[in-house]
């Protein structure tokens, strides 16, 4: 056996991490090579994936592997993509774990103005 398979569907397959940052850390992949999630233009494709994105963390839950995770995906360079295949983790958390996961607020990007400066570029306003 090659990987440790947790799920598998048409187009998205599950398997543990070889690098686990918890017990029972698991990968979600495409089937079919895409890079990045906003790449995916294929209505199947992205309901497949997330098919995956519920029922893995479902699986691990139920198992009484944990009762919460952190789910994560990098897309792109500036979010520190290290492999050019979209993937998701699917991170279960314990009790008095060490991994910790913060993210620090901007709090100028957070102003209001501000707020509505992007808000208005992304809707095209």
């Amino acid at each position: 056996m090659s990987s440790f398979e947790v799920y598998k569907n048409d187009d998205a397959t599950a398997f543990l991490d070889i690098n686990p940052i918890t017990c029972g850390h698991t990968l979600i992949i495409p089937n079919k090579h895409i890079e990045r999630l906003d790449h995916i233009n294929d209505p199947h494709l992205s309901n497949e994936i997330m098919d995956c994105l519920i029922k893995v963390p479902q699986i691990v839950i139920h198992s009484g592997i944990c009762d919460d995770y952190t789910l994560l995906s990098d897309n792109g360079h500036f979010a520190q993509q290290d492999i050019k295949h979209l993937h998701f983790h699917v991170i279960p958390r314990h009790m008095n774990e060490k991994f910790e996961f913060k993210l620090n607020t901007d709090f100028t990007a957070a102003e209001k103005s501000n707020l509505l400066s992007v808000w208005k570029k992304i809707v095209g306003r």
